[in-house]
């Protein structure tokens, strides 16, 4: 179809369940969009294209459902790194916030950004990693119908190798197929992630601005979570 929109394109087969990489693939091979203006993309703009256009389809949709009714984490490691999803009872936010721990040298490097009341229209200072991860959640939201805020964390430590945003992906999915424990509070999700995470929660604070305005609309302080290395509650599990 030489007539079909790029995007349409895109959102077909993600739809009819055809894979990602079969999806990316086709994408930078040109072989979407109107004929007279096909042309060959490269991989690594190709993939974030993808993730972008499938994550805005399926914001779209999501945006509708009515938002989940308690705070929940779903959790997963993989290859030296583990991610945690923070999905909060509210409208669509999301933050994504990375941490390279001992990866290089012996530094300790946060990077972070975020959309609060609309999705990013620039592309994301934190790169492509951003796009794959919030397609992967607004995916598994889709499925259970169901709209929330997510505040996702990821630390890469000493062994990490970069295998690219793929990566990033399929973990994020794998974290969302896992049983979620729910909480009553953004205090005890919060506290329990913390407690989790390698890295002191201050790093994530300090980088993250969703987490640091949840923080104040629940009235939490750093000191809240200073505690929670070797305390932390283990919530109720959420059976998906």
């Amino acid at each position: 179809d030489t007539d079909l929109l790029a995007r349409d394109a895109v959102i077909n087969l993600h739809q009819e369940k055809v894979p990602f990489s079969a999806i990316q693939k086709a994408f930078s091979a040109g072989t979407m969009g109107n004929g007279k203006k096909r042309h060959l993309v490269p991989t690594r703009w190709s993939i974030t294209a993808v993730d972008s256009t499938l994550a805005d389809s399926l914001y779209n949709r999501v945006k509708q459902f009515s938002p989940i009714d308690t705070w929940r984490v779903h959790e997963f490691s993989s290859l030296h790194n583990r991610y945690a999803i923070i999905l909060t009872p509210t409208g669509w936010q999301y933050e994504w916030t990375e941490a390279f721990i001992r990866v290089l040298g012996d530094e300790k490097l946060v990077f972070s950004d975020s959309e609060i009341k609309r999705p990013k229209t620039e592309y994301s200072s934190v790169g492509g990693c951003y796009y794959s991860c919030k397609m992967a959640v607004l995916e598994a939201l889709l499925k259970e119908q169901k709209q929330a805020g997510a505040i996702v964390l990821r630390e890469a430590t000493e062994g990490y190798v970069p295998l690219g945003v793929f990566n990033v992906r399929e973990n994020v999915r794998n974290a969302m197929l896992t049983r979620g424990k729910e909480f009553e509070s953004f205090k005890d999700a919060f506290s329990y992630v913390s407690g989790t995470m390698t890295l002191e929660p201050e790093y994530f604070i300090k980088s993250g601005r969703l987490l640091r305005s949840l923080m104040k609309e629940q009235q939490t302080r750093l000191s809240d979570f200073t505690s929670c290395k070797t305390e932390h509650s283990d919530g109720d599990n959420y059976d998906k």
